[in-house]
């Protein structure tokens, strides 16, 4: 099973951040409309299964 942390749009959450927690990071995807680009993220853990937008990332 594929999971977040091999991901494209997963970015771990720095150990310096007042969120931090041991394999805590974000979802990070560009989207773009009429108005211009912008970004969605949401919270997740790097053990978590893929979803509909996985990508595979090249880190």
């Amino acid at each position: 099973m594929t999971t977040c942390k091999e991901c494209e749009f997963f970015f771990s959450v720095p150990e310096d951040a007042d969120d931090y927690k041991p394999a805590k990071g974000d979802c990070v995807v560009e989207k773009q409309d009429e108005k211009g680009k912008y970004w969605l993220a949401k919270p997740v853990s790097e053990k978590d299964g893929c979803c509909e937008q996985y990508r595979p990332g090249s880190r």
